[in-house]
């Protein structure tokens, strides 16, 4: 009996990736404006989606189609995160 191939994440996300790319010019630039609308209208939900909280599968899937559906001049910039050291209150 021949074993079966493991499939990864990481293949599921190139097989994304490339049906996507190989789409027509009109159809990838609905994907891209249809995401863009979304992100703006539930900028919460979008950028916890695509954010270090999300469950692993579901981050990568959305990053995937994201960056496989528009040109690299019109990809969206990541969030930017600032860490802020503030002094302890109380008594600690």
């Amino acid at each position: 009996m021949a074993q079966a191939q493991y499939t990864s994440m990481y293949d599921l996300l190139e097989a994304i990736k490339d049906a996507i790319r190989t789409a027509d010019f009109e159809k990838r630039s609905a994907l891209a404006s249809a995401l863009d609308r979304y992100a703006e209208d539930n900028a919460r939900d979008f950028f916890w989606v695509t954010g270090p909280q999300s469950p692993a599968l579901l981050h990568h899937i959305v990053l995937a189609i994201d960056l496989a559906c528009r040109p690299d001049a019109e990809r969206r910039q990541g969030r930017t995160i600032h860490l802020v050291h503030r002094k302890p209150e109380g008594h600690s």
